[in-house]
């Protein structure tokens, strides 16, 4: 696993009601339009412009970008257009704007492309790009964040607390401590190109980061994209995360670093859907894709995650503390070092408790040949494993990890298919019993685990496309007794059920 100490820069299946209100107080902060109306336009050309003019037309530009964000106004809102170009500043955002409705935007003009430079960037003293430090109501759209090579650096930063902040059509790359690419890090050579830290006692919160690009990013001990802390009621919607040094998006809790308050010190109350992350593989340990680490109440849905260290993973790395309604679901998992899902704390007295995972399709992981399997599972209490498809790379199929814990565990209803072709031949690794059962059959006699789950090749379209063929015996397979989940789709964003019956996998298909 890992965690990360930042240093700083100048469920339970989400209950449905709980994720209702998640969804509520998302729905109308997930727009990636520009609010233009009743609000004071601000244009910023870096070839013609002049900060000595007044910058409110597009033939009188401001030169610089942070010129045009001193000239807004707190609790005021305000659009700043600015032209494509290459900016060579690293910006202060001073304030907030008045409402939903009416935010402070930064945005691009006309189409054009918009970079950030770090390099000889000015205001260089500055570890973020862009820093907005316990501001609400603002928008990032449209803008390139680049090479920002320092100890610490950040890409895009939001500290403190505040509501209703959104970046979307962002790209983000070469934010790292060093440009050394083969550098082994150590726990404070840190990066983060894109951050949401709520380090006060009142929550960041309604918070949207979608169809960003994240990538190319050395980030040592910390992560691509980061919800830390205080963090509650996010959305993080269609970004591709790629190439990450480390974790590619994680959402962390009870580090004393992040929020000194144990009672609101983890992300909660969020969904991370839509995604697509790869080649995310730290040098120094086993990391996850995507990662919840110490949360509460997060549903992991709809990704496509290959070529990590780990596919998806769900821990406790504070010990004394539980990661609580974690959830799993309708993910495409593949080619992953490790373990395609790995859940449960490594902790002694921590675990993730009343989580589940549900309708994953898994292909091929652990392809270092080690300890991972498909599902590898540490210290958990009250998991479900459901309607998952487990097409291993050899026949480990589920492993539960030597001197942990999995209690009041309910697995059935699965698809495995292993390399023999043979049910005799699949490998369920219990070491909390000190047993490896060579069987389905033997498993489920020892276990009573998954008496309803069965073995066959998933006959998934290709070893890259985890959608279902008409013969896949996954159709209409998965438990008769499911229960659609709130807003629950599969991976195409399609009806969950479309026959009678949930099919095993994250594909729903119409056969």
């Amino acid at each position: 696993m890992r965690k990360t100490l930042l240093i700083a820069c100048s469920g339970l299946l989400i209950f449905s009601s709980c994720k209702k209100e998640v969804e509520e107080r998302l729905k109308n902060t997930t727009t990636t339009a520009v609010t233009t109306s009743s609000v004071t336009n601000y244009y910023v050309n870096g070839t013609t412009g002049s900060d000595a003019n007044a910058g409110t037309s597009d033939t009188l530009p401001l030169k610089t970008i942070q010129a045009a964000l001193w000239k807004t106004t707190d609790g005021v809102g305000a659009t700043i257009w600015v032209a494509g170009g290459t900016y060579k500043e690293k910006l202060w955002w001073p304030y907030s704007g008045a409402d939903s409705t009416h935010p402070i935007t930064l945005t691009n003009y006309n189409g054009g492309t918009v970079i950030l430079d770090g390099v000889n960037a000015v205001n260089g003293d500055q570890k973020a790009m862009i820093a907005a430090v316990s501001k609400s109501h603002v928008r990032i759209n449209n803008i390139t964040v680049a090479n920002n090579i320092t100890s610490s650096a950040v890409g895009i930063l939001f500290q403190g607390s505040g509501t209703d902040i959104q970046v979307t059509g962002c790209k983000i790359y070469n934010i790292g401590w060093t440009t050394d690419s083969t550098a082994v890090p150590s726990s404070t050579d840190n990066a983060n190109p894109l951050m949401v830290w709520g380090d006060a006692l009142a929550s960041y919160n309604k918070v949207y980061i979608g169809s960003n690009q994240i990538y190319s990013c050395n980030t040592g001990y910390s992560e691509g994209l980061t919800m830390a802390g205080n963090v509650e009621n996010f959305l993080i919607e269609s970004n591709v995360v790629h190439h990450i040094r480390n974790i590619g998006i994680d959402m962390t809790g009870h580090y004393s670093w992040a929020n000194t308050n144990d009672s609101v010190n983890m992300a909660r109350n969020g969904n991370v859907k839509y995604n697509i992350v790869y080649n995310c593989i730290s040098p120094v340990a086993l990391n996850g894709g995507i990662y919840v680490d110490g949360g509460k109440y997060i549903n992991i849905e709809g990704n496509i995650c290959y070529n990590n260290y780990a596919g998806i993973s769900a821990g406790c790395e504070n010990n004394n503390y539980t990661a609580t309604g974690i959830n799993i679901r309708d993910n495409f998992i593949y080619n992953s070092r490790n373990a395609g899902i790995l859940v449960g704390s490594n902790q002694t007295n921590s675990k993730v408790t009343y989580s589940t995972i549900m309708n994953n399709s898994l292909y091929k992981n652990n392809t270092d040949g080690g300890w991972g399997g498909e599902i590898s599972l540490q210290n958990t209490d009250y998991l479900t494993i459901k309607n998952n498809i487990v097409n291993s790379a050899s026949d480990i199929m589920v492993i539960a990890l030597w001197g942990y814990s999995s209690t009041n565990l309910v697995s059935d209803y699965n698809l495995y298919y292993g390399l023999s072709g043979s049910a005799a031949s699949s490998t369920f690794d219990w070491y909390p019993t000190g047993t490896t059962y060579g069987s389905l059959a033997a498993f489920t006699a020892a276990t009573g685990l998954d008496a309803h789950s069965t073995y066959g090749n998933p006959n998934y379209v290709s070893s890259t496309n985890l959608h279902l063929s008409s013969t896949s015996p996954a159709i209409n397979a998965g438990d008769p007794s499911f229960v659609l989940g709130y807003q629950e789709f599969d991976i195409d964003k399609q009806s969950r059920i479309q026959n009678s019956r949930v099919d095993k996998g994250a594909d729903e298909t119409a056969y």
